[in-house]
């Protein structure tokens, strides 16, 4: 856990705590590099005001069912109030759904989350925080226009978070192929490798569009997300592009992706604005305001797709 507080000249926010409460395990934080990019906005932005987060990590997303997550989020609650935070920020859907809905004496701010806010039981009137944008439209349109696919299907490990984008696609499947000129077809939610290879073997879709990536196990060995992706993109028939930074870097063609740290950042200006005295339920939900092209040059070229000089010389990394 990390310490808590200093003292700072000009402290106007010297004395309040702030916890952090990502909704997985500390292992699975510290892995996963879209978590740590968003911790890294949330203490560098506290950080200009001399503040020190506290973490809380509640393992949620790998709890064996529902009625487990209810007695972690009602413990972890009263376990807040205990603690009394000036604020408390949740990092995930399911931080959001159990524990966020179960704090009522305290503001809260959440982020990383990727479901619709009304399909986690917002709005509340002491919380507030950045949703996921989504950038289906831009990626499934980027794909189209370099490889002619008209249909797309997401494939990705299980879980809550997973579920909800699933459900949201679904949804709005007419909207986006309006906009993108492609068709939403299904997003396959994976247990395991085993389900994952027989999904690529048997595409539906003209082309794979991967979000989750990471926990994929195959008997008792969990694979890697590096692994994962590069077996995808070499068994594929279709052009795999992606969700995320670390899967294009590992091989999927390209993809324009929420920046992470940034969404850290704009959760935790919310948190200092509650900080300063701004009531919580005068700061409005927002959705992240930034994202970034990435392109595997690499992938590009085995594929005999030309990417356009327009695009590359915009492109926030490529990697070759």
């Amino acid at each position: 856990m990390m310490a808590m507080g200093i003292l700072f000249s000009g402290a106007a926010y010297a004395s309040e705590k702030i916890l952090v409460i990502p909704g997985v395990s500390e292992a699975t934080a510290t892995s996963m590099e879209t978590y740590q990019d968003c911790i890294k906005g949330i203490t560098e932005t506290l950080g200009t005001k001399g503040l020190v987060p506290e973490f809380l990590y509640v393992d949620l997303d790998d709890a064996p069912d529902d009625m487990v997550r209810e007695q972690l989020g009602k413990s972890t609650a009263q376990k807040v109030k205990e603690m009394a935070p000036k604020v408390v920020m949740v990092l995930n859907d399911n931080a959001v759904k159990y524990i966020g809905l179960n704090i009522t004496e305290v503001p809260v701010v959440f982020a990383f989350v990727f479901g619709a806010p009304e399909t986690l039981g917002l709005p509340k009137t002491n919380i507030t925080g950045v949703a996921r944008r989504s950038y289906a439209v831009d990626n499934w349109k980027m794909a189209k226009d370099l490889t002619g696919a008209k249909t797309v299907a997401l494939l990705s490990k299980a879980g809550f978070s997973m579920a909800g984008v699933k459900q949201v696609l679904s949804a709005q499947a007419a909207g986006l192929e309006k906009l993108s000129g492609v068709k939403y077809m299904d997003m396959f939610l994976c247990e395991t490798f085993d389900e994952w290879q027989n999904h690529v073997k048997n595409w539906p879709a003209e082309m794979i569009y991967l979000a989750d990536t990471s926990r994929l196990k195959q008997g008792d060995k969990e694979i890697s997300r590096a692994e994962v992706v590069i077996w995808t993109v070499a068994n594929s028939m279709v052009p795999v592009i992606a969700s995320n930074e670390e899967d294009t870097e590992n091989g999927a063609l390209f993809s324009v992706v929420t920046s992470t740290k940034h969404w850290g950042i704009q959760a935790t200006e919310m948190t200092l604005k509650i900080l300063a005295g701004t009531p919580v339920e005068q700061i409005p939900m927002e959705t992240v305001n930034k994202g970034a092209l990435l392109v595997n040059a690499k992938t590009a070229a085995k594929m005999g797709v030309e990417i356009p000089y327009e695009i590359l010389s915009t492109a926030d990394a490529v990697f070759e």
